[in-house]
């Protein structure tokens, strides 16, 4: 399968491996969201060596012996040696050293937090090997990479120990709504944008899901194979990655994101839901699962461009909402009575459930809407999910999108999805607009994000300003 996207990203590697001297790079991302494939294909597109170092997965009764000799076994073949072993990972890290390095080379530490998790001094002797041997070697490109991207943050990015050291900090995302189209269309050239639209909804723009994605079958199919059958590549994901990143506490992290599973919430709002008190703690977990990419935290801001404390938060990552909402509450049922080809989808209500991941695909993929919106960059001052909470003198109001610009310019989006978007939807707008409390002087445009047939009223009444289809993303 071809390297699809992530070009700026290259060209930042591309910047470091021209460099003449050693180099610290640090990667941060999601589980399956392909850090160790960019660095890969890095390596092989600079025509350069790449020796990659992976990090055991957590399981019952792993040690750090256990990783030492895991990673001694993948040092000796690099050397060409029979064997080597160690008792102490500075005694490793000092060996990685002696790599023979006759050109520039990327060197790989992948998931260094399952490396080093059980050694609470590996950052520090990390840190040490580094300016003593590794930084002295000019041919290393020293790339750090982890799905825990807390421990990184923590440990290497806001470690004053690491100050200075750290040339680049890539924090890779999703793949762009295009580019998992593109993506999606080498498997199978002809499919619909409905089909892609559906599959996209659930899988986000995540490369390792739309791999697992069979294009020769329907949408709905995929979904039911991949998502409510026990043997489905998506049915045991969740777990998987929960466990493998947030360790010991993943029940606690779980618990955070099923309270967010119908609607966002504020810091405390989920405490509450929880019955857990509202402390460092619940931030700090709130923090993890924002760096890992499992949620956003969206602050309301006022129309002079400050952002408030008032923040809610909302689960951002669309396989994990769709999870958590859909195939969490069916598992006992599933693995009872696994869905096939044959089995109706009709129990999920599909079209409402389109619609909200539909919405969360779109907030994802701001950086397309902008551009479609042709709204320069340096005009904006704030963006996102907008809300404004009830009181007693204004009523609440929640807005798809909204973009506060200069000269005092408001774009409202409102995003829809359905068989057939009617014209209810500009009384919807309009009430929105009536809610929402503007200074004098501001202007409103309005535009419509949409998949789906439109009512021939909403084109008449000519209310929005801008009326974008989902196909303008591709």
């Amino acid at each position: 399968m071809s390297f699809i996207g992530r070009k700026h990203e290259l060209d930042l590697l591309e910047e470091q491996v021209q460099k003449k001297k050693a180099t610290m790079i640090a990667i941060l991302g999601r589980r399956r969201i392909g850090k160790s494939t960019l660095v890969k294909h890095c390596a092989s597109l600079m025509k350069i060596p790449c020796f990659e170092f992976i990090g055991l997965a957590p399981r019952a009764g792993l040690t750090k012996q256990d990783q030492l000799k895991h990673f001694a076994e993948k040092l000796a073949s690099f050397m060409g040696v029979k064997s080597v072993s160690f008792d102490d990972w500075g005694q490793a890290l000092g060996m990685l050293a002696q790599l023979p390095l006759k050109k520039r080379s990327l060197i790989l530490l992948d998931e260094i937090s399952w490396m080093g998790g059980k050694d609470p001094d590996f950052a520090g002797k990390l840190k040490e090997k580094w300016d003593s041997t590794l930084s002295q070697n000019n041919n290393i490109i020293l790339v750090l990479c982890g799905s825990v991207s807390s421990w990184i943050e923590c440990n290497i990015l806001s470690g004053t120990g690491f100050a200075g050291r750290v040339s680049l900090e890539i924090n890779l995302g999703e793949l762009s709504i295009s580019e998992s189209c593109e993506l999606l269309r080498e498997k199978k050239k002809n499919l619909s944008i409905p089909e892609m639209a559906k599959l996209l909804a659930i899988t986000g723009g995540v490369p390792r899901y739309l791999e697992e994605m069979n294009p020769k079958e329907t949408a709905e199919d995929n979904i039911k194979l991949r998502c409510f059958n026990n043997s489905g590549f998506l049915f045991s994901e969740f777990d998987k990655i929960f466990s493998e990143v947030f360790g010991k506490k993943h029940k606690l992290y779980e618990k955070i994101l099923l309270a967010l599973q119908s609607r966002p919430l504020g810091p405390s709002e989920i405490a509450k839901e929880l019955n857990i008190p509202l402390n460092g703690d619940l931030t700090d977990c709130l923090k993890d699962l924002d760096l890992g990419g499992f949620v956003k935290n969206d602050h309301t801001w006022n129309f002079k461009g400050t952002e408030s404390r008032l923040s809610r938060v909302r689960v951002s990552d669309s396989y994990a909402r769709f999870y958590l909402k859909y195939i969490h509450p069916r598992k006992s049922r599933i693995i009872k009575k696994p869905l096939t080809k044959k089995d109706s989808f009709d129990f999920l209500h599909w079209e409402t459930i389109f619609g909200y991941q539909f919405e969360n695909l779109i907030q994802n993929n701001a950086h397309q809407l902008i551009d479609i919106l042709q709204i320069p960059s340096a005009d904006i001052i704030q963006m996102g999910p907008y809300f404004q909470t009830q009181t007693k003198i204004k009523k609440g109001v929640q807005i798809d999108y909204l973009i506060l610009c200069k000269q005092n310019i408001l774009h409202l989006v409102e995003i829809k999805s359905g068989t057939k978007i009617t014209n209810e939807i500009i009384s919807e707008v309009k009430e929105k607009i009536k809610r929402l409390k503007t200074p004098k002087g501001f202007s409103i445009r309005c535009h419509l994000v949409h998949l789906g047939e439109l009512s021939e009223k909403i084109i008449e009444e000519d209310f929005f300003d801008k009326i974008i289809s989902f196909e303008k993303f591709i």
